[in-house]
C-alpha cells in the first residue's frame, strides 16, 4: 500500500485576473478549488496512473473537513489525524497579461506533540512490510525540526520504506535518518550539505556521497534542465526535454509519483528515471494546480534524454 502523507495540507485556488496591480484594488475570479499540500498532490498523480493511495494528515476545523469531503467524493481513502485551529488557504494567481503565476501560502494551524504521537502510532498499526510511505512538504509550527527523522524511523522499524521530498531543518534531520528515498532539488541539497552546487559535476559527486550514506535512491531536481538520479550502483543524468511551461507548482510531487509507481512496478532504474522527469516536464505544462494526464507524460518519454555517469 502507498500511504501519502501531508503535515500542512491546505485548500487551494487558482484564481485568474487579467494583470495585477500592486498597491491597488484588482478583480479576478477564482476558477478553480483544489485540496493540494504536497502529500495530497502526489495522491492525485498516483490516481492518474493508476494507483491506490491512503491520504493522511493533519486536518483541523472548517477547511478540513471540506478538504476530507472533497477527497472521498474523489475517491480517495482519507485516514486524517485531526487538530485544533484551521488548515490553510493557498492563492495561485495567474496574470492574462503575461502569463506571470504569483503565488501566496499561509502557514497553517498550529500542531501539537500529541497530534504526533497519534502519526506515529497510525504508522505502526497499519505498516505492513513493503509499504510506501510518501512524506512531503512543509510542518506545522508546535512540531520538533527532528519530526521527519522520528517518523522515518518509525516507518523503517515497521517493514515500511520512507520516501521523503521536504526542506530547512525537517529535510536536514530527515537526511540524517536515511529515508529509503529522497527527493529534492538543487537548493536543498545545498542545504543538507552545507555548501553550493555550482555545476552538474558538483551535483555528481555530492549524489554519490548520498549513496555511501546509505539511502537505496536519490533524485536531485535542476528544474527545466532535468535531475540526477542515484541508486546504490548507477548515477543517471537526466535531460528534461524542452516545453512551454505555466507553472512549477506540483511538478516535483508529479515526478515523486511516477517514481513510486516505477519502484513498485518493479521498473529498471533507468526507465523510473525517464519517467519520472516526464512526468515532472508534463506538469509544468498544465494551469495552477491541474494534474497532467498519462497521455502526455506518454508523449514526453522519448524526448527525455539519459546518460549514465562514470
Amino acid at each position: 500500500m502507498i500511504y501519502t502523507f501531508t503535515a500542512n495540507p491546505s485548500l487551494d485556488k487558482l484564481y485568474i485576473l487579467n494583470r495585477l496591480s500592486i498597491g491597488q484594488y484588482n478583480r479576478g475570479q477564482v476558477v478553480q478549488y483544489d485540496p493540494g499540500g504536497k502529500g495530497i498532490n502526489v495522491s492525485r498523480c498516483l490516481k492518474e496512473l493508476g494507483d491506490e493511495s491512503i491520504i493522511t494528515g493533519f486536518f483541523g476545523g472548517s477547511t478540513g473537513n471540506f478538504l476530507i469531503d472533497n477527497l472521498q467524493a474523489q475517491g480517495f481513502e482519507v485516514d486524517p489525524i485531526r487538530i485544533e485551529g484551521e488548515n490553510r488557504s493557498n492563492i495561485t494567481l495567474i496574470e492574462n497579461f503575461n502569463g506571470q503565476m504569483t503565488k501566496f501560502n499561509e502557514f497553517g494551524p498550529t500542531a501539537s506533540i500529541k497530534a504526533m504521537d497519534l502519526l506515529l502510532e497510525k504508522v505502526e498499526n497499519r505498516t505492513k512490510k513493503g509499504d510506501v510511505w510518501v512524506l512531503s512538504g512543509s510542518i506545522l509550527p508546535g512540531l520538533p525540526n527532528g519530526f521527519y527523522a522520528i517518523l522515518i524511523k518509525k516507518i523503517h522499524a515497521c517493514g515500511g520504506l520512507a520516501f521523503l521530498d521536504a526542506s530547512g531543518m525537517w529535510l536536514i534531520y530527515g537526511y540524517q535518518a536515511i529515508p529509503f528515498l529522497i527527493r529534492i532539488n538543487r537548493s536543498e541539497a545545498e542545504t543538507v550539505i552545507g555548501k553550493k552546487l555550482i555545476s552538474k559535476e558538483d551535483v555528481f559527486n555530492e549524489i554519490k556521497k548520498f549513496q555511501k550514506k546509505g539511502l537505496a535512491i536519490s533524485v536531485i531536481s535542476l528544474d527545466a534542465e532535468g535531475a540526477v538520479f542515484a541508486d546504490k550502483t548507477t548515477t543517471l543524468e537526466v535531460t528534461a526535454p524542452n516545453v512551454a511551461a505555466k507553472t512549477v507548482v506540483g511538478a516535483g510531487d508529479a515526478m515523486m509519483a511516477m517514481i513510486v509507481h516505477g519502484y513498485l512496478h518493479e521498473w529498471p532504474f533507468e526507465k523510473i528515471a525517464k519517467w519520472g522527469v516526464a512526468a515532472g516536464s508534463a506538469s509544468v505544462m498544465k494551469d495552477g494546480t491541474s494534474i497532467a494526464e498519462f497521455e502526455l507524460i506518454q508523449t514526453l518519454v522519448e524526448k527525455v534524454d539519459l546518460k549514465e555517469v562514470s
